[in-house]
């Protein structure tokens, strides 16, 4: 009699035909993430990353999935799809109906739609669960922390306000408002403080949620004339963040709660931190109350990572990546050269790395200069413009109203030092030079010189914010 085939071999067939049925953007977006299990009862648990993933699942996968589990499968399981660290039996799934292997093959969901039925499962429940229960208040992705979020001239004062937040009984500033660029760092902040304040002492409870969820959870309420339960979940929090505001703006009802319960939290003292790609002043809310409410606070915007940042992140994405690939070996070239071409986000950085690893060290090859280059060039990757040392020197002159000459001059004023070590710094994170090199472009000081600029510079940028400003000023010029 043959034997009933192991969970991880069904696993392996099911997904590889899902893969085959379904192509490939559904496969990495959707399936490759999903996990599986088998439980103490024998049934067999498929993992989500969150409720979003599982309603898309289920209404789009779901049958189709269970039936191909019986083809490969000789065993009679019960196929249950699931949230990570939410129980089978709270997941709100459905219960397993059986489908016959001959199912009829999927419809493929159209990519622009993809995610519109599991938009529609969250909503039908946030009026009875309430934005998905008490599990949702303290999840957030366990990534994200303040230890993995690098730190440099463009998000230093972010960084230091997000850990202020953090380990604050109190706010020390309310609402705040993180704005910027995408990829630049503003959703890694806020499950940052999600993850610290859920793990300190305080008894805090945090909740995070996308401005989409809100939404979703809002209109649902007002659909099953029942805003009760959302309202006690928002509004009973200790720390509230919310991701994305902009999507709220321009929605007149939604505005009209998003501005009652931000009022409400900070009139008793409860944190609320937002993010949205824009600054408060630019966003498109029609009440002028939420306007006002959003300008009162503190706001703070994160740039695009510098040179030296960005090889920050490249180190630690590296190291990353060692808990999945233990031998990776990138060397130290591969990742200045990383760093030196990929400008515009650390999200397109990490993207290009991951292409980069699953290119060379997966498929057992060296991680090479060349390597990066070709995945550079089937990949649309944006290339910052080279900024030489006498470019630098001659914006940061015109900036603080001096001369070059004055920069390369043994004169030691404060009103000719600190820039001077600015220049110096710039030129450290903004070109490939070498430390020796630019000491010899600046009047021929030595490398040491070099150094204690750059290490002054990089221990005032965090509690410094009028420096940071000046070199974020001065980056925007030289990048035209």
């Amino acid at each position: 009699m043959q034997g009933v085939p192991a969970v991880s071999d069904v696993w392996r067939d099911v997904r590889a035909r899902l893969r085959q049925e379904y192509g490939d953007v559904i496969y990495v977006s959707e399936i490759a993430r999903l996990r599986v299990a088998e439980d103490s009862n024998g049934s067999i648990q498929i993992i989500c990353a969150n409720d979003f993933g599982r309603a898309w699942v289920e209404d789009n996968l779901g049958a189709r999935l269970r039936a191909l589990w019986t083809t490969f499968d000789t065993g009679p399981r019960d196929i249950v799809i699931c949230c990570e660290g939410v129980p089978a039996a709270r997941a709100g799934v459905r219960e397993d109906r059986r489908v016959p292997a001959s199912a009829a093959a999927p419809v493929r969901p159209a990519a622009s739609a993809a995610l519109a039925p599991a938009r529609e499962a969250l909503a039908s429940s946030a009026s009875s669960a309430a934005l998905g229960g008490p599990e949702r208040a303290s999840r957030s992705d366990g990534r994200f922390t303040f230890n993995t979020f690098m730190v440099g001239s463009a998000n230093a004062m972010a960084s230091t306000a997000a850990k202020a937040i953090a380990g604050a009984s109190a706010p020390p500033f309310n609402p705040a408002f993180f704005h910027g660029g995408y990829g630049v760092g503003k959703t890694h902040l806020l499950n940052a403080i999600a993850h610290s304040v859920s793990l300190g002492e305080s008894g805090r409870k945090v909740l995070y949620l996308t401005a989409e969820e809100f939404l979703n959870g809002f209109q649902s309420a007002l659909r099953a004339r029942d805003v009760q339960p959302f309202k006690d979940q928002v509004r009973t929090c200790d720390v509230l963040l919310i991701d994305d505001v902009h999507f709220i703006a321009g929605k007149p009802s939604t505005e009209s709660e998003f501005l009652h319960t931000i009022a409400a939290l900070i009139a008793e003292n409860r944190q609320v931190v937002l993010a949205s790609h824009c600054a408060p002043a630019e966003l498109g809310v029609g009440d002028e109350r939420l306007r006002s409410l959003l300008r009162g606070g503190f706001a703070c915007e994160l740039f695009g990572p510098d040179l030296d940042l960005r090889r920050k992140i490249v180190d630690c994405k590296v190291a990353q990546a060692r808990t999945h690939c233990p031998d990776l070996d990138v060397p130290e070239q591969v990742r200045d050269f990383l760093a030196a071409r990929v400008t515009s986000s650390a999200r397109e950085l990490e993207g290009v790395l991951n292409n980069v690893i699953v290119r060379t060290a997966y498929m057992e090859r060296p991680v090479t200069i060349e390597a990066v280059e070709e995945v550079l060039g089937d990949l649309p990757v944006k290339a910052e413009k080279r900024v030489t040392v006498d470019e630098i020197q001659k914006a940061v002159a015109a900036y603080f109203s001096i001369t070059p000459s004055d920069i390369n001059s043994k004169r030691r004023t404060q009103s000719v030092v600190r820039p001077r070590h600015i220049a110096m710094y710039l030129a450290k994170t903004m070109t490939t030079r070498s430390l020796p090199d630019i000491g010899r472009r600046f009047g021929g000081r030595d490398h040491s010189t070099v150094i204690h600029a750059v290490t002054k510079i990089t221990a005032q940028l965090g509690a410094d914010p009028l420096l940071a400003e000046d070199i974020e000023a001065i980056r925007k010029r030289l990048r035209g």
